[in-house]
């Protein structure tokens, strides 16, 4: 997978960058495109989706449309994943851990943090990309090391479940087989060479907070 891919090359440079970044290349369980969540719209036969309710307009200084460079239309199939703000993910990490790693709050302007009653737009980037991973293995090396299931190193059996729970509990839905084997993957293979069970648990578990269905809408 080209995500997978991308992470690790991160991964692996980080090694050299930062302090005390995981050991091991490894990736985020990927979800693929074309299954954003979009608002109400209707498809033509171009195979495109336009917005039936574009909101309310506002006109600047100069009399200038300042809504006039909104997306009102958006291919059928195409990917339409928002990414998270800081102040969503904060929350989300709280509702999934029931903490907020210190390494968030660390790289709040690397997640578009806005000043008091403003709001920017995240854009997706490799910084944001490896910093999620980093602030997700963070939090989950803290999950791991506070419960005794974790103790043991991963097998097929117990990574499956493991990650099925993980995903339903972080994505607010049902993972698919394809998204559960490659966190699998991870916990018992990817990882295999790392001594520490609980480190590979985090691998795996940090893989389910950097995908799209947590760090996207």
């Amino acid at each position: 997978m080209k995500l997978k891919t991308q992470l690790s090359i991160l991964v692996l440079l980080g090694l050299i960058a930062c302090g005390k970044p995981p050991k091991h290349s490894v990736g985020v369980v990927s979800q693929g495109a074309g299954s954003g969540v979009g608002g109400a719209g209707t498809a033509d036969s171009k195979g495109m989706l336009t917005c039936s309710n574009t909101g309310k307009t506002y006109k600047g200084f100069g009399n200038v449309e300042l809504t006039a460079s909104r997306i009102t239309e958006v291919p059928m199939e195409g990917d339409r994943f928002r990414i998270k703000p800081y102040g969503a993910l904060k929350s989300d990490f709280q509702r999934v851990l029931g903490a907020v790693p210190k390494s968030l709050d660390a790289n709040a302007a690397t997640f578009a943090q806005a000043a008091d009653r403003w709001y920017t737009e995240p854009m997706a980037s490799a910084v944001t990309l490896f910093t999620t991973y980093r602030v997700s293995y963070e939090a989950a090396l803290t999950l791991t090391a506070s419960d005794a299931k974790y103790s043991s190193a991963p097998t097929e059996e117990s990574a499956k479940a493991a990650c099925d729970s993980f995903a339903r509990k972080v994505w607010n839905k049902v993972p698919t087989s394809d998204q559960v084997a490659s966190c699998v993957k991870i916990a018992v293979v990817d990882t295999a060479a790392e001594t520490d069970a609980k480190a590979r648990w985090a691998y795996a578990l940090a893989s389910v907070m950097a995908a799209t269905g947590f760090v996207a809408y």
